[in-house]
């Protein structure tokens, strides 16, 4: 039989950035070990670091911890050493970045803040109290006479009269409870109401994988009444729409659907497709093909967020969220950085930016396994997503530290190492004439 000459292969070009790549890996790990010794005791031991390009939806980095060497891995591979990696409890071989279905807490607010503003829930300027908690009768039914239960807010000591501005910069729980699930006649008709909180949870990329090209992505999940029938045999409560707003609860996403929800925001409704191949070329270097930005959808333009009835069933007609409402949000996210959760992790990171924390509280098998999960005071898992400029957004970045505690404490701050890694090479690029920038 005649031999056949060898074709070499194509070469796929990554979007990845190794120099934002390696700051983003040891902002992340750096910041677990202090707070494991800062606390003299192992609090975070995983986490994610994501950043995109939000206009292009190219990832630039993203970071799982832990992970595995690599190299082991290119040729024949150990039977011990991915037994070894398989059994351990910390799954080195899960992609935290895009698998991992955590509770998001409070960056998840963003999907009711502009809800709210686009349904006309709210008004921008419309004043709410927001004291420590506040407490409603819980029904399951029409007939039941329910029972009174408290829903706290994260500060007891509350935030006064709140608008919108304030209400999102300072991450205020129980305005946000109001606006999502109503509150007597300050808030009527139950707010933004738990199915059209999902119908901009989903215009906001939650609840669906994203396409990305790699392999083993969650698609996290946004409950409704329905599904908690199906799933949990009970019926839905007010108590069930205050928890989703805040993230908790049900409500489970991935860091990347994290990011995603926030790059919409930035590039002013845009939902960009993420991608990590930058071009496929030839063995010779010659681009084979290229790969454009691709838009999914524009929430400001394509009408994605269904109208539905007062059952939550779809009326067959669809609508867009208002520009004006997503300019109010950008308000809000910037004054975060200003004068609110994450005003002191952001106050010396030169380049104007805006972000969102979260504080997570989480029950999973590992805390129950621990005796963590102590009632009133459930362990939390740390996240933060921001972007830069605010003005002209190049890059957004979600980090998620498990067991992490705050958001402002722990997840922001590697956040901000990143951005400020980024616009560092920037500059220098720039300055030595290799700029693509």
């Amino acid at each position: 039989e005649t031999p056949v000459d060898p074709v070499s292969g194509d070469n796929i070009v990554l979007t990845i950035d190794t120099r934002l790549q390696n700051a983003a890996q040891n902002a992340l790990i750096s910041e677990m070990d202090y707070w494991n010794t800062y606390l003299g005791r192992i609090q975070s031991q995983n986490g994610a670091v994501i950043a995109m390009n939000p206009k292009t939806g190219e990832i630039l980095a993203l970071v799982s911890i832990p992970s595995y060497e690599n190299n082991r891995m290119s040729r024949e591979i150990p039977s011990y050493y991915y037994n070894q990696l398989n059994q351990d409890p910390l799954k080195p071989l899960f992609n935290h970045a895009i698998s991992a279905e955590q509770p998001p807490g409070s960056v998840y607010k963003l999907a009711a803040a502009v809800g709210a503003l686009n349904e006309k829930v709210i008004t921008p300027d419309q004043e709410i109290l927001c004291p420590g908690s506040i407490t409603v009768v819980q029904k399951y039914s029409i007939n039941d006479p329910g029972s009174e239960l408290e829903y706290a807010s994260y500060d007891r000591n509350g935030h006064g009269i709140c608008n919108f501005i304030k209400g999102v910069s300072l991450s205020d729980d129980v305005y946000f409870y109001k606006i999502g699930g109503g509150y007597e006649d300050e808030v009527p008709n139950g707010g933004l109401g738990a199915w059209r909180l999902a119908e901009y949870s989903k215009a906001l990329g939650y609840g669906q994988t994203s396409g990305i090209e790699l392999p083993g992505e969650s698609s996290g999940l946004v409950p409704d009444p329905t599904w908690k029938r199906i799933n949990q045999s009970e019926n839905w409560s007010v108590g069930d729409t205050y928890i989703d707003t805040i993230g908790q609860g049900y409500v489970l996403a991935t860091p990347l659907q994290v990011l995603l929800s926030m790059a919409t925001i930035a590039n002013d409704g845009k939902h960009m497709k993420p991608t990590i191949i930058k071009e496929i070329q030839d063995a010779n270097g010659n681009v084979v093909k290229s790969f454009e930005p691709q838009l999914l959808w524009d929430i400001t333009k394509d009408p994605v967020i269904s109208i539905l009835d007062d059952n939550g069933n779809p009326t067959g007609e669809s609508k867009v969220v208002e520009t004006w409402a997503v300019q109010e949000l950008q308000l809000g996210l910037r004054e975060v950085v200003v004068s609110g959760t994450a005003k002191n992790p952001f106050a010396d990171l030169s380049i104007p930016s805006a972000g969102k924390t979260g504080t997570a509280e989480y029950c999973d098998d590992v805390a129950q396994a621990k005796g963590l999960c102590i009632t009133n005071s459930w362990p939390t898992h740390s996240w933060y997503v921001g972007y830069a400029p605010y003005d002209n957004p190049e890059i957004v970045v979600v980090a998620f530290v498990y067991n992490g505690g705050e958001g402002a404490s722990v997840a922001a701050p590697i956040v901000e190492k990143v951005m400020a890694t980024y616009f560092e090479m920037k500059a220098n690029d720039v300055a030595n004439g290799t700029s693509n920038w």
